[in-house]
């Protein structure tokens, strides 16, 4: 018995495709995200989502990248980026990343600005009490 079928394919990805990119600050740092994406009738559909970490080089970053190419080839295998969302974590970066995203698809791709600037996101728990 295997765990996976052999015969599940990829979706075929465009030479071409639309793409959005936005920043998140995450744990003092800035985050980047870009969603690539096509459209068609029915709608837009994300294809893959990269996320660096600004400066570049280190062991955060490298694991964000991976992060992001592990939620590419699932939207790529036809997971939805809600599904990907809900089973990641918001206590780490690439969750908060993926949230962000998902919440604000339709603004990001529109190139729309956040009304109010976007509040300093952290990955550690006890970050709120510690402003208190």
């Amino acid at each position: 018995m295997t765990l996976q079928d052999d015969k599940i394919m990829r979706i075929e990805i465009p030479n071409r495709m639309m793409s959005a990119t936005f920043t998140l600050p995450i744990d003092g740092r800035k985050v980047v995200g870009i969603l690539d994406y096509t459209a068609n009738d029915t709608g837009l559909t994300p294809m893959g989502f990269w996320v660096k970490l600004k400066p570049t080089d280190s062991y955060l970053d490298r694991e964000l990248r991976a992060s992001g190419k592990l939620i590419s080839r699932c939207l790529q295998h036809g997971e939805s980026l809600k599904d990907l969302v809900d089973t990641l974590s918001q206590d780490n970066v690439i969750g908060q990343m993926a949230n962000y995203l998902h919440k604000n698809m339709e603004d990001i791709i529109m190139g729309k600005r956040p009304e109010k600037r976007q509040r300093e996101l952290s990955t550690d728990p006890y970050a709120s009490q510690l402003k208190e």
